[in-house]
């Protein structure tokens, strides 16, 4: 895509700094894994000279703050994914760098794209572009594309966690099921974002190889990729898309359209028989999984 690389992760023995990522990246901000993650949030929060209670955010259920340990802890590892947004914000102000690109793209380094990415240039960049798939009932975490006006809001969902948890915590207690995504709606709308939101085809699918370490997804073991495909709906999504695009000059703005309407239809109650035309469309053009 052209672009600078920059890692912003986790730094444990799990990590190898020799792989490609870090050979090609321009920029390394990593952070002391902790045993409690929640122990880096009370980092930033320090730096921030702010003392909040944000822990009793912990009662909200049932797995957006996945990763910090305590009573009424959570399943998962949602919270580490909102701490690296704190974290990824306080290094682009800090390094001053949010003037010097004109879009940013925060993704997952553990996406395969056997699709080429929907070039930029087909994607208003006065927008903010989120995958269409893997909502769960709000927006996707694993992937978005904003511009320098807007990057930093983008990355203050979890904010409020450390900054006003009791304000928080009496805007989300009538519900009790949240998850990461609908979490992140719900801030984004907080922050007036959800109206320059737009969504373009989701083509791409995360995996792991057969030693690579998970908190959630295990995922199925494809013999015809030798890798794990951690979820099901990603690849399928994957597939379809090979069907029409095998190169950037593939997309258009028409195949975005019919792209997002595929998936759409997907999500509807048509998804019984949409699913059956999908198997034999699949069958017919796979020979494997």
């Amino acid at each position: 895509m052209n672009a600078d690389l920059c890692l912003c992760v986790a730094n444990n023995h799990r990590e190898d700094t020799n792989n490609p990522f870090y050979r090609h990246a321009k920029y390394v901000w990593s952070y002391d894994e902790p045993d409690d993650w929640g122990d880096a949030f009370d980092f930033i929060q320090n730096n921030k000279c702010l003392q909040n209670d944000w822990r009793k955010l912990l009662e909200i259920k049932d797995q957006w703050l996945g990763g910090i340990k305590g009573c009424g802890e959570h399943p998962g590892s949602a919270a580490i994914l909102l701490f690296f947004r704190l974290f990824l914000k306080e290094s682009l102000i800090k390094h001053k760098l949010v003037d010097q690109y004109d879009r940013f793209i925060i993704t997952r380094s553990d996406f395969m794209h056997l699709v080429p990415h929907v070039p930029l240039k087909l994607l208003n960049a006065e927008y903010i572009w989120i995958p269409n798939g893997e909502d769960y009932g709000g927006y996707t975490d694993r992937h978005i594309i904003a511009n320098s006006s807007d990057i930093l809001n983008v990355l203050s969902i979890a904010d409020r966690i450390i900054e006003e948890p009791l304000i928080l915590y009496s805007e989300m207690a009538a519900f009790s099921n949240w998850n990461l995504e609908q979490f992140i709606m719900f801030s984004m709308e907080n922050l007036g974002l959800k109206p320059k939101v737009r969504r373009f085809p989701y083509t791409m699918y995360s995996v792991r190889s057969p030693d690579g370490h998970t908190r959630w997804s295990k995922g199925y073991f494809s013999d015809r990729h030798g890798y794990y495909i951690k979820y099901p709906d990603e690849y399928k999504g994957y597939q379809i898309a090979s069907l029409l695009v095998n190169k950037h000059e593939d997309w258009s703005k028409f195949n975005i359209i019919i792209f997002n309407i595929i998936s759409a239809l997907w999500k509807s109650r048509y998804v019984k028989k949409i699913n059956k035309i999908y198997r034999k469309i699949i069958k017919s053009c796979f020979c494997s999984k």
